[in-house]
């Protein structure tokens, strides 16, 4: 009796143990469970900041290349005054006979530019600044087929001469406005050196004659430039040599 006794209490401790084991096991998992659960919430939000940061990083991209602004290229260029050097041939002459219509459109002539000569006596080169009245709403015939005119500036030298040095372009109209007319050398290197009297027109161009509306004349010194001329009597020489 006292062996099947034991042989009892035997496998009811067995039992016992299968059952305490099965609970640990069960409760393992359930911590491991909880474990995984606990350490999502940390993993995205690791996830969510790296995403924000990259995300703010990216923006801050954008926002510091937004706060550049773009620079705009220079494209303006100065070549210099090459008048002195520019190539001439005798200017369209007027219309004529031209109508003498003069008034007191020309406020004033002044010499500009003006680049002294070598030899210390006058100026080699020079442009004229203009300020005068070009305004010609409604000076020309209907007749014409348009009332209004075309004015333009011409430059001579010298009354005895008559010679035309420089025409201009038709130029805006306007009651106070300033021009500059290139004058260049080549056109008055045949006068020599002296006092040269450079007068200006103003003119309104019409199919069948020119009208005059102002003319003013004044006086500069003038010395070609020696190294023009040395280059000029270099290349006659050579030319005669060669022929």
């Amino acid at each position: 009796m006292a062996t099947v006794s034991e042989d009892v209490a035997t496998m009811q401790f067995r039992n016992a143990a299968v059952i305490a084991v099965a609970l640990l096991v069960a409760l393992s998992g359930c911590s491991a469970l909880g474990g995984t659960q606990a350490g999502e919430p940390t993993n995205e939000t690791d996830t969510k900041s790296v995403t924000e940061s990259n995300a703010n990083g990216s923006d801050d991209a954008d926002n510091t290349s937004s706060d550049v602004e773009p620079t705009e290229e220079d494209t303006s260029t100065d070549g210099g005054d090459d008048t002195a050097t520019a190539a001439w041939s005798p200017p369209e002459e007027p219309n004529r006979p031209m109508e003498d219509k003069r008034e007191d459109r020309i406020k004033s002539v002044t010499f500009v530019d003006k680049v002294p000569a070598e030899s210390g006596e006058g100026y080699s080169n020079f442009n004229l600044e203009v300020v005068a009245n070009t305004s010609m709403e409604n000076v020309d015939p209907p007749e014409h087929g348009d009332v209004e005119g075309e004015p333009y500036f011409f430059v001579k030298i010298n009354e005895d001469e008559q010679k035309i040095i420089e025409r201009t372009e038709e130029v805006r109209m306007t009651e106070n406005g300033t021009f500059t007319i290139d004058v260049r050398p080549a056109g008055i290197e045949e006068f020599g050196a002296g006092s040269l009297t450079v007068e200006v027109f103003l003119m309104d161009e019409d199919k069948d004659w020119d009208d005059i509306y102002a003319s003013v004349g004044t006086e500069i010194q003038y010395t070609p430039d020696t190294s023009a001329d040395s280059s000029n009597s270099t290349t006659t020489d050579s030319e005669s040599t060669e022929s």
